[in-house]
């Protein structure tokens, strides 16, 4: 993105194309595939150097779409749904860290704290803090369209479902009550996305559907797995430190959110894109 020539707000490279668009989007593609063959990995690499790797990867990832929303903000459009954007960006990749350096440090004096102990920790408000920045940004830029009034009330029953009947079997706990409040900001998000308009852009729906499917995984996990570690996920399925479990496996959680980044911003970065080209060809330049 350097490499354009008189970069300033609003600039329009040939063909209408922002500035720096297409640069951005071949670092995202590249960044996708990354992601795609990091989770591959889960195999090969011993698990404590994995889950390293993947927090790094995620916060690597988060910083790096940060980036690219404020340069898109700054140079193609003041538009406030980047600027949302970026801090839900930032903030995801500054509660990573903590979240992982929680886990390992020996912040106590007792060693190290041990997994099942950071689930509930005040890090998951700013996992969840994410989906409700764009939640309020979606609102914020799009405009509402004709539904059946129905559809709203169903979504958020299914989403009930499951949480419900952890509920049932587990009763209620911090993690139950935090699973249940991870999947009513998840129903949120799908509703205002598909209320909104926005799953009309593939990319973006897309990694919006990703980044749910990977919360709600995670906070299953977090529930349910964490009292049965051991619970083998098929016979003879091993790893890099021998038979794998379901809870170990579901590691690869944190490449899927990665994964979710890159084409959360692609959508995002295509959306300003053609919304700049509508309006440089508008005869309203409000529009």
């Amino acid at each position: 993105m350097q490499g354009d020539e008189d970069i300033r707000p609003g600039t329009m490279a040939a063909a209408g194309t922002p500035a720096g668009h297409r640069p951005a989007r071949y670092l995202l593609f590249c960044l996708f595939v990354l992601c795609a063959v990091f989770g591959a990995l889960f195999f090969v690499l011993p698990l404590p150097l994995y889950r390293l790797a993947g927090h790094c990867l995620e916060a690597g990832i988060a910083l790096t779409c940060m980036c690219l929303c404020l340069y898109a903000y700054r140079y193609w459009s003041g538009r406030i749904l980047l600027l949302l954007a970026a801090f839900a960006f930032g903030e995801y990749a500054l509660a990573t860290i903590f979240w992982y350096l929680f886990s390992i440090l020996p912040l106590t004096g007792d060693g190290d704290l041990a997994r099942p102990f950071v689930y509930t920790s005040v890090a998951e408000l700013s996992f969840l803090g994410f989906m409700i920045f764009f939640i309020a940004a979606f609102q914020i830029e799009g405009k509402k369209e004709q539904e059946n009034p129905w559809f709203p009330w169903l979504l958020l029953l299914l989403f009930l479902i499951v949480p419900f009947m952890v509920i049932d079997e587990y009763g209620i706990t911090t993690r139950t009550v935090m699973l249940l409040v991870r999947f009513l900001i998840v129903e949120q998000l799908i509703a205002v996305t598909i209320a909104y308009g926005f799953f009309r852009y593939p990319l973006l729906w897309a990694g919006i559907c990703i980044r749910c499917f990977a919360a709600m995984l995670y906070g299953l996990r977090e529930t349910i797995l964490v009292y049965y570690p051991s619970l083998s996920l098929l016979p003879g399925v091993t790893g890099s430190t021998g038979m794998v479990s379901l809870y170990d496996l579901l590691s690869i959680v944190g490449p899927l959110i990665a994964a979710s980044f890159t084409l959360i911003t692609l959508g995002l970065l295509d959306y300003v894109a053609v919304r700049e080209q509508d309006r440089a060809g508008s005869p309203d330049p409000a529009a």
